[in-house]
């Protein structure tokens, strides 16, 4: 009798205490804080590319929120707490926005479920540029005069490229602050007005940059990946020039707050299994992003370590109080 009452006492506590596995039971939305045709877009559009061709999941839709530099798109999403059936393509910007004072949602406020990939910056200028053949070609003219050179940043400040711009400044003796900084719709029309001899330089991701390079239009200096890439073994990164400057922009999705282990699971494991697909990585390869896929608790921690980073050289820009 008392080993028949033990084993419902244990039968009861383990049915208490076992999660059921969690599956979306209707339309998956993933949500993205800007226009079609960004980055961002691009990677969400790819992957929902591969759910539905593999039939991993098929009942999703991509759906652009644009405003606040991202922010409508996180409270969206975590204006839906509890529930798996929303999640958000982030980078960079989720970060500064929050850090800047541009978006109340921290990363502790939503729920991280697996990080992606991660994107080199590059500082590149005209190929007819022969003053400017490295890095430390542009630091010593800019500790000269900080001024004497425009840079265009893409579309924002405070993006991966301009911190990646500001280690290398700090590295180089250079007060940040008063660099002569310019902004455009985005990376591609950077690298028009690069080209077209508006500006003496850009500081924007690999994919802007990389083609121009290979036709011979432009000098890629320095990338901010931690080792070459495949894709450009003739691009020295900052590091092996002699500033230890390695920022990638990341790649990261996440759910809103309060979601369950069960829900978090179902989530990392379709992520990893679309980022192993020779499709994925055929795509990334082709935008020259690197793969770093990185499970939710993983995930969590990188995003902590970033935001402190992020918080550092956005003071030391002169963006912070």
């Amino acid at each position: 009798m008392r080993a028949a009452i033990a084993c419902a006492a244990l039968l009861i506590s383990a049915t208490a205490y076992a999660q059921p596995a969690w599956r979306p039971e209707k339309q998956v939305e993933i949500v993205i804080g800007s226009g079609p045709g960004g980055g961002n877009d691009r990677n969400a559009r790819a992957f929902q590319k591969i759910l539905n061709e593999n039939k991993y999941l098929q009942n999703v839709s991509i759906i652009n929120k644009v405003g606040g530099g991202g922010a409508l798109a996180y409270t969206y999403v975590n204006q839906h707490a509890n529930d798996a059936h929303y999640v958000v393509f982030v980078r960079q910007g989720f970060l500064s926005n929050h850090i800047l004072g541009r978006s109340p949602i921290a990363p502790a406020d939503m729920t991280p479920l697996a990080m992606l990939t991660t994107e080199a910056s590059s500082l590149a200028v005209r190929a007819s540029n022969a003053a400017l053949k490295s890095i430390a070609d542009v630091l010593e003219r800019l500790k000269h005069d900080p001024q004497s050179l425009t840079t265009s940043l893409g579309s924002t400040r405070a993006g991966t490229p301009h911190l990646a711009l500001a280690m290398l400044a700090k590295a180089g003796g250079i007060d940040a602050r008063r660099l002569k900084l310019v902004t455009f719709s985005g990376g591609a029309e950077s690298a028009a007005q690069l080209l077209g001899g508006h500006i003496d330089m850009a500081a924007v991701s690999i994919d802007n940059t990389a083609p121009h390079h290979k036709s011979g239009a432009m000098r890629i200096l320095g990338v901010s990946s931690a080792q070459r890439l495949a894709a450009l073994p003739d691009v020295p990164t900052f590091k092996e020039q002699g500033y230890d400057v390695v920022m990638g922009g990341f790649t990261i999705v996440m759910g809103p707050r309060g979601l369950t282990a069960a829900q978090i699971q179902y989530w990392e494991n379709l992520l990893e299994r679309a980022s192993n697909t020779t499709e994925w990585k055929r795509m990334m390869a082709a935008d020259l992003q690197d793969l770093d896929f990185r499970k939710s608790a993983a995930t969590r921690d990188y995003l902590r370590q970033q935001y402190e980073v992020s918080r550092t050289l956005l003071a030391d820009i002169g963006m912070t109080k």
